[in-house]
Protein backbone atom coordinates (compact mmCIF):
# COMPACT_ATOMS: atom_id res chain seq x y z
CA UNK A 1 0.00 0.00 0.00
CA UNK A 2 1.23 3.48 -0.79
CA UNK A 3 0.97 5.99 2.05
CA UNK A 4 0.49 9.70 2.09
CA UNK A 5 0.18 11.91 5.18
CA UNK A 6 -1.79 15.00 6.11
CA UNK A 7 -0.92 16.78 9.35
CA UNK A 8 -3.57 19.17 10.68
CA UNK A 9 -2.37 21.21 13.65
CA UNK A 10 -2.68 24.91 14.46
CA UNK A 11 0.93 24.91 15.68
CA UNK A 12 3.27 25.45 12.75
CA UNK A 13 6.10 24.05 14.86
CA UNK A 14 4.16 20.82 15.51
CA UNK A 15 3.37 20.56 11.78
CA UNK A 16 7.05 21.03 10.94
CA UNK A 17 8.19 18.42 13.47
CA UNK A 18 5.56 15.89 12.38
CA UNK A 19 6.53 16.42 8.74
CA UNK A 20 10.22 15.86 9.54
CA UNK A 21 9.45 12.69 11.54
CA UNK A 22 7.28 11.27 8.76
CA UNK A 23 9.92 12.06 6.13
CA UNK A 24 12.51 10.37 8.35
CA UNK A 25 10.56 7.09 8.23
CA UNK A 26 10.87 7.08 4.43
CA UNK A 27 7.34 5.65 4.25
CA UNK A 28 5.36 8.45 2.66
CA UNK A 29 4.86 9.48 -0.93
CA UNK A 30 3.59 12.88 0.09
CA UNK A 31 3.20 14.97 3.24
CA UNK A 32 0.88 17.95 3.46
CA UNK A 33 0.57 20.14 6.54
CA UNK A 34 -2.27 22.48 7.43
CA UNK A 35 -2.54 24.96 10.28
CA UNK A 36 -6.22 25.39 9.37
CA UNK A 37 -8.54 22.36 9.46
CA UNK A 38 -11.08 24.00 7.13
CA UNK A 39 -8.45 24.29 4.39
CA UNK A 40 -7.50 20.64 4.84
CA UNK A 41 -11.13 19.57 4.63
CA UNK A 42 -11.62 21.63 1.48
CA UNK A 43 -8.62 19.92 -0.15
CA UNK A 44 -9.91 16.48 0.90
CA UNK A 45 -13.29 17.25 -0.68
CA UNK A 46 -11.74 18.52 -3.92
CA UNK A 47 -8.78 16.20 -4.53
CA UNK A 48 -9.48 12.49 -4.80
CA UNK A 49 -6.39 10.42 -3.89
CA UNK A 50 -5.21 7.69 -6.25
CA UNK A 51 -6.87 4.28 -5.80
CA UNK A 52 -3.69 2.68 -4.48
CA UNK A 53 -2.89 5.38 -1.88
CA UNK A 54 -4.06 5.49 1.74
CA UNK A 55 -3.74 8.87 3.40
CA UNK A 56 -3.04 8.98 7.12
CA UNK A 57 -4.38 12.13 8.76
CA UNK A 58 -2.79 13.26 12.02
CA UNK A 59 -5.51 15.52 13.42
CA UNK A 60 -5.03 17.84 16.39
CA UNK A 61 -8.18 17.94 18.50
CA UNK A 62 -7.84 21.37 20.11
CA UNK A 63 -7.52 24.14 17.53
CA UNK A 64 -9.12 27.56 17.05
CA UNK A 65 -11.60 28.26 14.25
CA UNK A 66 -12.31 24.65 13.22
CA UNK A 67 -11.27 22.17 15.91
CA UNK A 68 -10.81 18.44 15.47
CA UNK A 69 -14.41 17.71 16.49
CA UNK A 70 -15.76 20.16 13.90
CA UNK A 71 -13.46 18.67 11.26
CA UNK A 72 -14.67 15.15 12.06
CA UNK A 73 -18.34 16.21 11.99
CA UNK A 74 -17.78 17.44 8.43
CA UNK A 75 -15.53 14.53 7.43
CA UNK A 76 -18.09 11.95 8.58
CA UNK A 77 -20.64 13.42 6.15
CA UNK A 78 -18.38 12.80 3.12
CA UNK A 79 -19.19 9.93 0.74
CA UNK A 80 -18.02 6.50 1.96
CA UNK A 81 -15.98 6.02 -1.21
CA UNK A 82 -13.89 9.04 -0.28
CA UNK A 83 -13.71 8.42 3.49
CA UNK A 84 -12.37 4.89 3.08
CA UNK A 85 -9.18 6.31 1.54
CA UNK A 86 -8.30 8.11 4.77
CA UNK A 87 -7.02 6.83 8.07
CA UNK A 88 -7.44 9.35 10.91
CA UNK A 89 -5.28 9.42 14.04
CA UNK A 90 -6.29 12.10 16.56
CA UNK A 91 -3.43 13.80 18.36
CA UNK A 92 -3.89 15.77 21.55
CA UNK A 93 -2.20 17.39 24.48
CA UNK A 94 -5.55 17.44 26.30
CA UNK A 95 -5.82 15.58 29.57
CA UNK A 96 -9.60 15.95 29.45
CA UNK A 97 -11.02 12.42 29.47
CA UNK A 98 -14.29 13.70 27.96
CA UNK A 99 -12.43 15.07 24.91
CA UNK A 100 -10.59 11.79 24.43
CA UNK A 101 -13.73 9.70 24.94
CA UNK A 102 -15.72 11.85 22.52
CA UNK A 103 -13.07 11.72 19.80
CA UNK A 104 -12.87 7.92 20.07
CA UNK A 105 -16.60 7.73 19.28
CA UNK A 106 -16.11 8.99 15.73
CA UNK A 107 -16.19 6.09 13.28
CA UNK A 108 -13.37 7.58 11.21
CA UNK A 109 -10.90 7.85 14.11
CA UNK A 110 -8.63 4.81 14.26
CA UNK A 111 -6.53 5.85 17.26
CA UNK A 112 -5.81 8.69 19.68
CA UNK A 113 -2.24 9.55 20.63
CA UNK A 114 -0.69 12.07 22.98
CA UNK A 115 1.43 14.99 21.89
CA UNK A 116 4.22 15.48 21.29
CA UNK A 117 4.72 12.85 18.63
CA UNK A 118 8.11 11.33 18.00
CA UNK A 119 9.64 8.83 15.58
CA UNK A 120 8.61 5.89 17.77
CA UNK A 121 5.01 7.10 17.80
CA UNK A 122 4.93 7.41 14.01
CA UNK A 123 6.40 3.93 13.62
CA UNK A 124 3.89 2.51 16.12
CA UNK A 125 0.99 4.12 14.25
CA UNK A 126 2.09 2.37 11.08
CA UNK A 127 2.77 -0.94 12.81
CA UNK A 128 -0.29 -1.08 15.10
CA UNK A 129 -2.66 -0.25 12.29
CA UNK A 130 -1.10 -2.64 9.78
CA UNK A 131 -0.13 0.17 7.43
CA UNK A 132 2.54 -1.33 5.21
CA UNK A 133 4.29 0.92 2.75
CA UNK A 134 5.40 0.04 -0.75
CA UNK A 135 7.18 2.18 -3.33
CA UNK A 136 5.38 0.65 -6.31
Amino acid sequence: MKLSFIVIDDSELDCFIAGKLIRHTGKSLNIKTYANAALALNDIRNHQPADDVTTVILLDILMPLMNGFDFLDEFESLPEELKKRYFIIAITSSLNKNDIGTIRNYASVRDVIDKPININVVSKILENNNLRWTKE
